[in-house]
């Protein structure tokens, strides 16, 4: 089944469809047009097969057909996380953000970025970046009592599968090989 992915900045609302570095608590009417924008945006700009449900929790990204990029973002929706290879220029392995999935419809996720990321590096060692923003974004409410909740259990959950040296799993690990 096709399916299309957008992203949401939690506390970067206020940009509309522009990425701001600042964070910001924002009003509920702020955050839904900003919503509104990004999924417009999404479904106007959908190519077929750009994103695949590999299961009920799995949803793949690939590159945009023409693009020259090569990159697969990989969707865990079950459990807050989202991975990336090679998708960002500056790192060599694995990025990994804690996020939220809201299904809009059956075809239609939102990805809530919950501000934190781990670059994974090829050895297995790991660096949690952007913990900043995170305490920035609780100290200003800018992330709601079950954001919050969920982040930190993802944050826990994948932690502990680096320490135990079991990231990336064999299931990621097909994908990456079949798809990268």
């Amino acid at each position: 089944m096709n399916v299309v992915v957008y992203w949401n900045h939690v506390g970067r609302e206020h940009g509309g469809l522009k990425y701001t570095r600042d964070i910001r608590k924002k009003s509920p009417d702020i955050i839904e047009e900003a919503i509104r924008l990004k999924e417009a945006r999404a479904l106007s700009q959908h190519t077929p097969n750009r994103f695949l449900a590999l299961n009920d929790s799995l949803v793949l990204e690939l590159p945009p057909e023409g693009s020259g990029r090569k990159f697969i973002i990989i969707y865990q929706l079950d459990l807050g996380l989202q991975f990336s290879y090679g998708f960002k220029s500056s790192h060599n392995g694995w990025l990994i953000d804690i996020v939220q999935y809201e299904k809009k419809r059956e075809d239609l996720i939102c990805v809530h970025d919950l501000l934190i990321d781990i670059r994974v590096f090829e050895d297995g060692s790991y660096h949690v970046v952007d913990m900043d923003e995170f305490h920035e974004a609780c100290s200003l409410g800018a992330l709601s009592k079950a954001q919050l909740e969920e982040s930190l259990a993802s944050l826990a959950y994948i932690l502990g599968k680096l320490n135990q040296k079991e990231f990336p799993d064999l299931e990621l690990m097909e994908i990456r090989n079949r798809y990268f």
